[in-house]
Formats: C-alpha cells, sequence, structure tokens
C-alpha cells in the first residue's frame, strides 16, 4: 500500500446510509469501498470515530482537488468523514448539510480531537491545512460538479475554534 506524508486534512460529509444500485440500503463505509473510494476515518452522529484507511495509507477522497499549492490531495491529505444520521437521496442529503442542527456536538468534539490528534502526530498538519472537501474542490477546480460538502450547516467557525483551542494545548 501506498503511504503519504499527510500535509493536511480534508473535512468531508457523507449519508450514514445509502441505497446502492442493487436497492439494499448500507453503511458508508461499505458503500464507499464499493466504489473504490476511501477515507482514513468516519465519524458518526454519536461521536465514535471508525477508521477506515489506515493513516498514513493513501486513501481515494479527495479527487480532483488544490489547496495550498498542491493539486489531488489525495497524495498529501487525511480524509475524514462527517456522516449525516439516516438514509438519504443525494438531494435529502444536500438539504441535510446545509441545516445547522444536522452535525452533532458528539461530532464536533471527536473530528477536533482526531484532527488535532493527527496534527500532533504530523506536524506538517497546521490549521491553515485543514480544509473542507467545498474548499478544495469546489466551483474553481470543478465548475462542472463543485462538491458541497460538508455543508453551510456546518459550523466551520466553531470546529476550527475547538481545533485551535486543542493545538494550543497541544493535544
Amino acid at each position: 500500500m501506498k503511504t503519504i506524508e499527510p500535509k493536511g486534512i480534508v473535512i468531508h460529509s457523507m449519508a450514514q446510509y445509502l441505497v446502492n444500485e442493487g436497492g439494499k440500503t448500507v453503511h458508508a463505509r461499505d458503500f464507499l469501498a464499493s466504489i473504490g473510494l476511501s477515507v482514513h476515518a468516519f465519524v458518526e452522529p454519536d461521536g465514535s470515530v471508525v477508521p477506515m484507511k489506515p493513516v498514513p495509507q493513501k486513501a481515494s477522497h479527495a479527487g480532483k482537488s488544490k489547496w495550498n499549492g498542491l493539486e489531488y490531495l489525495n497524495s498529501h491529505y487525511l480524509g475524514v468523514e462527517l456522516l449525516v444520521e439516516g438514509v438519504h437521496s443525494y438531494d435529502s442529503f444536500i438539504a441535510k448539510i446545509k441545516d445547522p442542527k444536522t452535525f452533532t456536538e458528539a461530532q464536533y468534539t471527536s473530528l477536533a480531537n482526531l484532527c488535532a490528534e493527527w496534527m500532533k502526530e504530523y506536524p506538517l498538519i497546521s490549521l491553515d491545512t485543514v480544509a473542507r472537501h467545498s474548499d478544495v474542490s469546489g466551483v474553481e477546480v470543478r465548475p462542472e460538479a463543485p462538491k458541497q460538502d460538508p455543508g453551510s450547516g456546518f459550523n466551520w467557525l466553531k470546529f476550527r475554534t475547538m481545533l485551535s483551542i486543542r493545538e494550543l494545548e497541544n493535544y
């Protein structure tokens, strides 16, 4: 397996459960694996962190992306998915990530803790290299299909404040 030297983290979101092409409801982890994608961890609505790809193995999560002078961030960045509770279609998922009540306190806490742990373990990761999927694969990079996650309902300022505090404490 190819390993990377992590320089940052991409924050994603996706439905906790999706209906696959066969009509079966599957967990996000199984869905991603079935289409050849991966992340390093999922943060469930209850705050549990579920690993998928061992760090620092390369995961397929950011696709066409660009941030801080780097392109195709799969080769440089770790990826984490915040899971949106329930079974969702694409449309219901997009609507849900615009709602500020979608992401739980437990998710904010676990995400900040996980990112702080990674920042401590990999010194090239800093607050400035933690980005949303919509930042690294937005309309400037993917004009035909910009990424919207984690969504406007995700309180980026709150998360960055929590992460800054942990960084100062050297978690």
